[in-house]
């Protein structure tokens, strides 16, 4: 799919700067963004979704425990 999107001139610049660091073009760093962003919007959902569902939250602790931290 092939998308344009206008964005501030400070983005650009921003973006510009963080594509050349990674040596990478701009719509490769946006098109990893968008990807990090619908990932992290999944898991919110599943998150929420639990919740909803009536299942009791772990603790923190208890999740460092079971991870060995």
């Amino acid at each position: 799919m092939h998308l344009t999107v206008r964005i501030p001139d400070r983005a650009a610049s921003a973006l510009a700067g963080l594509a050349k660091a990674r040596g990478q073009t701009p719509e490769q760093v946006i098109t990893a963004l968008v990807e990090h962003y619908l990932e992290d919007a999944e898991d919110l959902a599943d998150a929420l979704e639990a919740i909803d569902d009536g299942e009791a939250p772990i603790p923190l602790e208890q999740v460092k425990r079971d991870l060995g931290f």
